[in-house]
């Protein structure tokens, strides 16, 4: 075990799980495309375009290559280039209502699963101080923390600080907040890249909460592994 005095968290896909949502808006953007601009596609092919379209909106903010732009815009972005590459400009208006729709089936989507809510209860009643740093938008994510935020001591997002994981400043401004030193702080969460890598960079002990059995990064090497949320319990103990 390690002694530490707080544990930070990661939102989307560690605290908060999101089912099978990002099919499931892929799912409605192909049916959709079918019935307005008659795009035969496969919700694999769209999905991995997609992905693609993602990776290189996110890359450019967090290579600072252009303005700051929140995770709801980089959905709409990234929607509106998968259009492209088969040959259809979408008007601004449609990606807006797309991006309500995906903001919509996110709030349906979102849980806390019991064994994470238990792992935070038995942290935080064992004096283990919470925070939370999350590559998510404020609005969004404060709705979707009803019923737990009170765990937590602090909570910051990349669109409150114009900066995304795994940008060290994002976790040290959180323990700054928290008044908790680098050495004395785990943090979890389960993208090896944003998650992981950025912890190792700041110093702090990094969890990887790898649930999907994801292949590792040789380059990445997180400092424990965890299946399921509770095998925390068995890593941190209270620092005295």
């Amino acid at each position: 075990m390690i002694e530490t005095e707080a544990v930070l968290f990661d939102a989307y896909g560690t605290v908060l799980d999101v089912g099978t949502y990002h099919r499931d808006i892929t799912e409605h953007v192909v049916q959709q495309s079918n019935t307005l601009f008659g795009i035969t596609t496969s919700v694999d092919e769209f999905n991995a375009y997609w992905s693609e379209e993602f990776e290189f909106a996110f890359h450019d903010v967090i290579a600072y290559c252009g303005e700051f732009r929140n995770m709801r815009d980089l959905y709409g972005i990234s929607t509106r280039n998968v259009f492209h590459r088969y040959g259809i400009q979408v008007p601004d208006t449609y990606v807006a209502e797309l991006n309500y729709t995906y903001k919509k089936m996110l709030d349906e989507a979102v849980s806390i699963l019991p064994n994470v809510k238990q792992t935070l209860d038995t942290l935080y009643a064992n004096g283990l101080r919470l925070g939370m740093v999350s590559n998510g938008d404020n609005e969004e994510l404060s709705a979707h923390l009803d019923g737990v935020s009170d765990l937590f001591d602090v909570v910051i997002t990349s669109e409150e600080l114009k900066v995304y994981k795994p940008h060290p400043r994002i976790f040290n401004e959180t323990l700054q907040k928290m008044g908790v030193a680098r050495e004395n702080a785990a943090f979890v969460g389960d993208t090896i890249t944003s998650d992981v890598l950025g912890a190792k960079k700041a110093g702090l002990t990094a969890i990887w909460y790898n649930k999907k059995q994801r292949i590792p990064k040789p380059e990445i090497r997180p400092d424990f592994e965890i299946r399921d949320m509770t095998e925390i319990l068995e890593i941190v103990e209270c620092k005295s």
